[in-house]
């Protein structure tokens, strides 16, 4: 390619659009192998999805400071009646892809629905916090907590 006399290779050109993109943020795609965005703030539950294969949708929040988390959520009937509740909190901690709630408090109930049993209801402080393992992704404003059970629960970003 020829401009003002100069000749402009590919390889320049490219370089070029490298640099104006690392510079202007226009490359913001995540990587492969990158690390996980933040999980830090407010998500507004969306969805319950069973390993069995039900569906049910959700009402509440989850909230992530930098190292505490609290989660109060409504599982609603085909109705949108809302059938059972949770709310949890504690401490927390990432490295990856991997999240780890530390469980201070649960206090929950529930009517039976497709693929959950009814729950009586439960109050419980922890004396010592106990763990529970799940992995996370974040794929723009949208956020799926993968639990060993092979439940998942999705979120989207509030703020």
């Amino acid at each position: 390619m020829k401009r003002g006399g100069a000749r402009i290779g590919v390889a320049s050109l490219a370089a070029a659009w490298l640099v104006m993109c690392a510079t202007t943020g226009a490359a913001a795609a995540p990587q492969v192998g990158a690390a996980p965005q933040s999980i830090a703030g407010a998500w507004e539950a969306r969805s319950y999805l069973l390993s069995t294969g039900e569906e049910h949708p959700l009402v509440g929040k989850i909230f992530f400071t930098a190292t505490d988390w609290q989660v109060v959520f409504f599982v609603l009937d085909a109705d949108g009646a809302p059938r059972r509740g949770s709310a949890e909190g504690g401490t927390y901690a990432t490295e990856g892809a991997r999240l780890t709630f530390m469980h201070r408090f649960n206090l929950s109930v529930g009517a039976a629905l497709p693929g959950l049993p009814a729950d009586d209801l439960r109050m419980v402080v922890h004396e010592s916090m106990t763990a529970e393992a799940a992995r996370f992704v974040i794929e723009h404003d949208a956020l799926t907590l993968f639990f060993p059970s092979g439940n998942e629960m999705r979120f989207r970003r509030a703020s």
